[in-house]
């Protein structure tokens, strides 16, 4: 294994050209390494889709409520520093709380190389989201390639197989959608009875 110390600005280049090889050259680097890499990121991408969002989306969404007769959501009145602080939070819980309940499954699938190699390929494999995720309508796109950066993090610091990695990580979103789904409806069906009688 080829491992060289990269700077901010090559592993930027190597996730989003050469993943395999750049997931091995920082395999040996310490989990502060993938963590101020993520935290620069997720603090560009948090000022830029605050930006994106109170100068051209929020007046999107404002005329579509507008058109639909629905009410403006509580989320178009927030402060934008909040809105940020938000955006900055919300990404480190899914970085953490979804690196351990996909970890949950990387065990599963055979990757034995702790959680912090989970937290690394996803704090990592995140570059294309929040690179460009902030762009407005086409950064919707942007998760799709980060999943499969995530995908080759866990393969490579895990040391499992491909089919594995791919096993791992989609059996953890389509478990996870089942439970948010399944909630849902026992909600639902909680407000039927509760009105009902």
């Amino acid at each position: 294994m080829n491992c060289k110390s990269l700077s901010f600005g090559e592993k930027v280049k190597g996730f989003l050209g050469a993943p395999s090889n750049t997931f091995n050259n920082v395999e040996a680097e310490a989990l502060g390494s993938a963590l101020k890499y993520f935290t620069i990121w997720v603090v560009i991408y948090a000022i830029l889709r605050t930006i994106v969002f109170y100068t051209l989306e929020r007046r999107v969404f404002q005329i579509l409520w507008d058109l639909l007769g629905l009410s403006d959501a509580a989320i178009y009145r927030f402060d934008p520093v909040i809105f940020a602080l938000l955006a900055v939070l919300g990404a480190f819980a899914s970085l953490f709380i979804g690196g351990l309940w996909t970890h949950l499954f990387v065990r599963a699938f055979g990757g034995r190389k702790g959680y912090a190699n989970t937290i690394k390929a996803f704090a990592y494999g995140d570059t294309p989201f929040l690179l460009f995720g902030w762009i407005p309508f086409v950064g919707m796109l942007f998760p799709v390639w980060a999943w499969v950066l995530d995908i080759i993090g866990i393969k490579q610091l895990h040391e499992i197989s491909t089919g594995r990695a791919i096993g791992a990580v989609l059996l953890s979103m389509v478990a996870l959608v089942i439970i948010v789904v399944l909630i849902v409806l026992f909600v639902v069906l909680l407000v039927v009875v509760l009105v009902a009688g």
